[in-house]
């Protein structure tokens, strides 16, 4: 089959690999597609990828192969799956924390195991709504439920991100970084009952697709104030109840604190790749609560899926881009783009 495999520092080729085989525990995926994350992105540009390595994480299938031993499962299902593959051995799997494995990065799919940027996938120890979970129908049929399948896995951090921040109807909500984790969890945030919900971002693109989805949005290259101003004519107040930072940018970590009202949450979700400063007193002297949001869980999964199947967390209009596998370079390229880009979705059928 064909797959895209990093090479080094800001190369992927697509090379022929051999087919992925199902063993008793496993199932094997025809793979529709796998979306371009951050966190690939992130390798991509410093080359810290294994060489050789198939990335993607952000995938969703038809079912080819069955192991003997797989329950509830069939050929032709059409799922979607945690990437993440627990040791279930280290000290935080056993407090019931896998989804902060010491020894994830290593043994879980795209990070050691092949990855989605491939024709065909291998899911390892298959367990229906556990590490694999069957995609809802929807209108517009099978093609349509698969692609709305490859936001799931980003769909989920956002959701894990909003559970950690409390969510509920009555308290307003502000995401920095409108990328596809910010978008979903503003939506995630509008369907917990938070209102309003203000999504900050410099790129005109994100912006307006933050509006399509009804969330009002805030250019914060006009200035300082924009946000607090927004705030104050929305709510009376110029301090939101929460801030989830999706942006990565480590500047933004001391604005949410700043933004936050007085034991207010701030959730940060994204991944930094540089310091940031923030001044600890303006936490501590208003009882901010700073929480860290690291992967997901199968119950995130399964909410997310509640969210896509209602209809209550859009997909489609967050892809920007959609390219077939042989150009899976140039849809890397595409994604490094955060201004002309949301999501850059690589289809394999």
């Amino acid at each position: 089959m064909r797959a895209g495999v990093f090479r080094g520092k800001g190369r992927i080729e697509v090379e022929d690999v051999p087919d992925p085989v199902a063993g008793p525990d496993d199932v094997v995926l025809d793979l529709y597609g796998c979306g371009v994350c951050g966190s690939d992105i992130g390798q991509f540009r410093s080359g810290t990828a294994r060489a050789g390595q198939v990335m993607g994480h952000e995938f969703a299938g038809t079912v080819v192969e069955v192991g003997s031993r797989v329950q509830g499962i069939v050929e032709g299902d059409r799922l979607t799956g945690l990437p993440i593959q627990p040791c279930g051995d280290c000290r935080r799997c056993r407090a019931g924390l896998a989804h902060l494995c010491e020894r994830w990065t290593t043994r879980s799919i795209a990070f050691g195991l092949p990855g989605g940027f491939a024709e065909r996938l291998h899911i390892p120890a298959a367990r229906l709504g556990h590490n694999v979970h069957r995609l809802p129908d929807l209108p517009g049929g099978a093609g349509a439920a698969l692609e709305a399948g490859t936001l799931v896995e980003p769909l989920s951090v956002a959701v894990h991100a909003v559970r950690l921040a409390d969510a509920g109807p009555g308290r307003s909500a502000v995401v920095t970084g409108l990328g596809t984790i910010g978008l979903q969890a503003a939506q995630t945030l509008r369907a917990k009952g938070c209102t309003p919900v203000i999504g900050v971002d410099p790129s005109p693109l994100r912006r307006s697709v933050a509006e399509g989805l009804g969330i009002v949005t805030v250019d914060p290259t006009v200035g300082e104030e924009a946000l607090a101003g927004t705030l104050s004519a929305l709510t009376g107040e110029a301090e939101a109840d929460i801030v989830v930072e999706a942006s990565g940018v480590g500047a933004l970590v001391a604005g949410a604190i700043e933004i936050v009202r007085p034991r207010g949450t701030v959730v940060l979700v994204a991944l930094y790749h540089s310091p940031a400063t923030i001044e600890p007193m303006r936490a501590v002297q208003r009882e901010v609560v700073l929480r860290g949001s690291a992967n997901v869980t199968p119950e995130d999964f399964r909410d997310s899926l509640e969210l896509v199947g209602s209809g209550a967390v859009a997909t489609a209009p967050l892809i920007s881009h959609r390219m077939p596998l042989e150009r899976v370079q140039e849809a890397f390229e595409a994604q490094l783009d955060a201004r002309a880009s949301v999501k850059v979705l690589v289809t394999t059928s």
